[in-house]
This record gives C-alpha cells, sequence and structure tokens, in this order.
C-alpha cells in the first residue's frame, strides 16, 4: 500500500497481504509431507492472515505487522540496541493496537524509560502513569510509581516528586496502588530521594526531617546486611550535613560586636550539627559519600579561618589598635588549621584504606597543602620559625 492510501489519521485499513514467495514454498512443502503422513489426499490448512498497517510516527509513516508478538521482539530489540526512539515508536504502537493487553504495563513501564533516555521526561511521566494504572496493586505498579517521582526530578518538579514518594509511604490509596507497604530497602529509597527533592525545593526543615527519618530507619535495621550496606543511609547523612553547612556558611562576621558575638554563637551551633551528621557518613566508609563527608568536615575548620579572616574591622581605629583587633581575631586560626590538617589527613588515608579517590580526595589533597600553608604563615606572624622543631637543645657546659 503506497503512503497516499492512508487515511487523515494516519492509520491505514487492514490489509490481508499475499505470503512472500519463500513462505509459501514453505507451507506448500508442510501441506506435502502431512498429506502424505496421513496417507490420504491433500487436507486444507488455515493459515492467520498477515495484516500490515501504515502509522504516523514522529520519524515519519512506519509500516508494521499488526501482530503483538512481533511488534513486541522488535520493540525489546531496539531498546537494548539502544534505538532509543524506535523503541518508543513501537511500545506507543503497541499500546494503541492492545490496550487491554495483560502485559501493557510493562510495554508503557518500557516506553517511559526510553523517553527517559531521549530526556522527554514529561511525555515519560504520562507513560509512567499509565504503567501504574495498568499494574495496580503489583510490583510493577511499585516500579512504575518510583520512576514517575524520579521523571519529575528531572523536569524540576521537586516539590511534585517529593511528594510522590512520601505518598508511597503515607497515602493509603498509593500505598494500595502500589501493592502494600514498601519494604524496608524501597523505604530508604523512598524516604531518603524525598528528603532529596524538598532539599531542592528549598524545603530545608521538611528535608531535614524525611533524612532523620532515613536515620531512624537505619538504626532499627542496622543488623541487616543489605540495609547496613545501603548507599541511601550514608547519603542521607551526608546531605542532612548539608543543610547545615549551607546554613552555617551563609553567617558572616559582622559589626557591631555585640552582633559579631551571636553570629559566632550561632555559626558555632551550625558547625557542630553540621559535623555531627558528616561524622555519621564517614563511619559507615562508602567509598563516595564517606569521602564527600569527610572533606566537609576539614573545609568546614577553613571555611571557619577564612571568615575570620575577612571579619569586618571597626572603622576609626588606628593603625596599631587595628592590628591588635586582627591579632585577636587570628590567634585561634592556627589551631583551626591544625583541626583541618588531621581532618585532611584522615580522609586521604581512609580513601587509600577503602581502594576508592576521586574528586573529593583531590580537594582534600589541595585543602591540605593550603592549611598546611596557613600554619606556616602563622607561624611566620607569630615570629616563630618556619619550623620550630629543627632546633635542638644545647648542652649546659
Amino acid at each position: 500500500m503506497s503512503a497516499q492510501d492512508s487515511p487523515p489519521n494516519g492509520n491505514a485499513p487492514c490489509l490481508h497481504a499475499p505470503l512472500p514467495a519463500a513462505r509459501a514454498a514453505v507451507l506448500v512443502m508442510l501441506a506435502v509431507l502431512m498429506a502424505a503422513g496421513c496417507g490420504g489426499g491433500a487436507q486444507p490448512i488455515a493459515l492467520k492472515p498477515i495484516v500490515f498497517k501504515v502509522r504516523t510516527t514522529p520519524s515519519g509513516r512506519r509500516v508494521y505487522v499488526r501482530d503483538f508478538e512481533v511488534l513486541r521482539s522488535d520493540a525489546v530489540a531496539a531498546f537494548k540496541d539502544k534505538r532509543w526512539k524506535e523503541a518508543v515508536e513501537l511500545f506507543d504502537i503497541i499500546a494503541s493496537e492492545y490496550p487491554d493487553h495483560e502485559g501493557m504495563g510493562a510495554v508503557r513501564y518500557n516506553a517511559g524509560l526510553g523517553l527517559m533516555r531521549l530526556g522527554r521526561y514529561k511525555e515519560a511521566s504520562d507513560r509512567f502513569r499509565h504503567a501504574a494504572r495498568h499494574g495496580a496493586g503489583s510490583r510493577d505498579a511499585r516500579d512504575a510509581v518510583f520512576v514517575l517521582a524520579e521523571s519529575l526530578h528531572y523536569r524540576k518538579r521537586y516539590v511534585q516528586a517529593g511528594a510522590v514518594y512520601g505518598a508511597m509511604l503515607t497515602d493509603p490509596d498509593v500505598i494500595r496502588l502500589i501493592g502494600g507497604e514498601l519494604g524496608v530497602l524501597d523505604h530508604l529509597e523512598a524516604v531518603t530521594r524525598q528528603g532529596l527533592n524538598l532539599k531542592l525545593a528549598g524545603k530545608i526543615h521538611a528535608a531535614d526531617k524525611a533524612f532523620r527519618k532515613t536515620q531512624r530507619l537505619y538504626d532499627r535495621h542496622r543488623d541487616l546486611r543489605p540495609v547496613a550496606t545501603s548507599h541511601w543511609v550514608p547519603l542521607a547523612y551526608y546531605q542532612r550535613g548539608e543543610i547545615y553547612r549551607e546554613l552555617f556558611e551563609t553567617i558572616r562576621f559582622k559589626l557591631p560586636v555585640a552582633r559579631m558575638r551571636r553570629d559566632l554563637e550561632d555559626k558555632a551551633n551550625l558547625f557542630l550539627k553540621a559535623q555531627s551528621s558528616y561524622f555519621r557518613a564517614v563511619r559507615l566508609h562508602h567509598p563516595k559519600w564517606s569521602l564527600a563527608a569527610g572533606y566537609r568536615i576539614g573545609n568546614l575548620y577553613a571555611r571557619l579561618i577564612d571568615d575570620i579572616y575577612k571579619a569586618e574591622v571597626p572603622d576609626g581605629l588606628d593603625e596599631l589598635t587595628k592590628q591588635a583587633y586582627k591579632d585577636e581575631l587570628l590567634k585561634h586560626t592556627g589551631h583551626l588549621a591544625k583541626r583541618a590538617v588531621v581532618i585532611f589527613e584522615k580522609n586521604i588515608a581512609l580513601a587509600s584504606r577503602i581502594g576508592a579517590g576521586g574528586a573529593w580526595i583531590s580537594k582534600s589533597k589541595a585543602q591540605l597543602s593550603r592549611m598546611k600553608a596557613l600554619l606556616r604563615q602563622d607561624a611566620r606572624r607569630k615570629g616563630q620559625s618556619k619550623d620550630p622543631t629543627k632546633y635542638k637543645m644545647k648542652v649546659v657546659p
């Protein structure tokens, strides 16, 4: 059938196509063999007609055989070969031709995955909604809801994505849709992803609450190895530390002195909260999040030093008084730099011990060098030699 034979909506009427010559020859031979086996004359064989159709797709007109198994096989092959556009078109054709087929949930789900690979997240969200409804009460529905939330995340619909993850934990209708309450591992993933999306949406208190739920869930089930080794736990600790670190970094030491004292107290409290969460992540020895947390701990000290250097100086002071004021502010920087050096060295050692590396260790090494330079600078400022340990005691005559 030529393209111009298609109706306006792009779907051609079904055609009973002639059998290809090779297939016709095979069927004739089969008929002869059957006849010979029965000891009688040739018996008529009823063959299912092959139906071709034409459909207009985003990539042009597509001719296909209206057969579920043929279409499914072609769609799966296209998906495995990463021909995402072709796979999506074929899965969509199956959904249109066989809307009530028992495998429709998987068809819609796979179409959504293909659209995710193409970056077409809004269309992917629609497919996942269809997949969830079709597989209501099954694991397929649960998987579809998880990736629905992920597609919303990629669309930067962080509040909506967080709401979907939350609904999987608390909404009775959604819990029935996904086949019951989530298991521990899925619960860990859902609540941590909820926290991540709420954090990105600027819902800091709600995000912190979600990460605390991850912590409590881990505390209850840490004896289970899959829970103890889950990457969602160190990720939640790290992200909770990030919340307090970001708040810590917003505080600057500004005059008047009374405000500076309050700033210092607030900054110290946030410092300790961030450090506590980061340390929890470090103790789990995860190759990514533990090393990231270790770097952040050291950098808390480094950032505090930087903020001290940038602290405001009162106007109207003579040079001598101004220098005394700065010396008073800087008298603790050496101690902070020493703490940072210890943390960065431990983080580098941990990376070596667990056989990991990457950007966080490169950053740790860079900051380690910087802190050592600050210590040398601090020693010079105090009138000490670059290495106060190189001189030995003289013998008393």
